[in-house]
């Protein structure tokens, strides 16, 4: 994954120009679109609105570019955005949270016998509808941890809260899953 030394941001300069705004953003998007993508449909399981967070993100880290300070990672700054823009749609449109399309896990999939491919999909879907049940505040520190392997610090940062609850909601939402998925398994 790329940080701060990879893409150049002129973070000591008053003014940035457009064009080297352009170009940053350009670098940011090809490095981090998928995964903004993703941490946005976590939140708002929907691939559509996930889409429009994920523009909305890049828009806004655009326009605020002469605000990053380097201080954090490029990628918490980004999942920090992410994050507050998530849970301001979420907020504005009281969304129902739906069950997520069957399509969004086709990437998942290897070139494996048909009924291999089949269980291990079935497993990731189970495990992920899990996910998806808990309440968003283990459900977004779960994702942050295992799928963006951010380090507690670093998800401390991106949520804008203490390193403590990171770990204790951390906890709380591995054994709320372990829950799930027993009780999902024993159905």
């Amino acid at each position: 994954m790329r940080d701060n030394r990879d893409i150049p941001i002129p973070f000591d300069q008053e003014e940035v120009h457009e064009q080297e705004k352009e170009q940053i953003l350009k670098e940011l998007m090809a490095s981090y679109s998928q995964k903004v993508f993703l941490l946005a449909y976590s939140f708002v399981q929907d691939h559509g609105m996930a889409e429009d967070i994920s523009q909305e993100v890049f828009i806004k880290c655009y326009q605020n570019l002469k605000q990053y300070r380097g201080e954090a990672s490029l990628s918490t700054w980004l999942y920090r955005i992410t994050a507050n823009t998530s849970k301001d749609v979420l907020r504005k449109n009281k969304l129902a949270i739906l069950m997520q399309p069957r399509q969004f896990f086709e990437p998942f999939k290897r070139s494996e016998s048909p009924e291999v491919s089949y269980l291990k999909q079935d497993q990731r879907e189970e495990v992920l509808q899990s996910i998806f049940s808990l309440p968003i505040k283990y459900r977004e520190i779960l994702i942050l941890y295992y799928f963006h392997e951010q380090k507690v610090e670093e998800i401390a940062v991106s949520l804008a809260i203490n390193s403590n609850t990171v770990r204790t909601r951390l906890v709380r939402g591995r054994e709320r899953l372990k829950r799930v998925l027993t009780s999902r398994i024993g159905e």
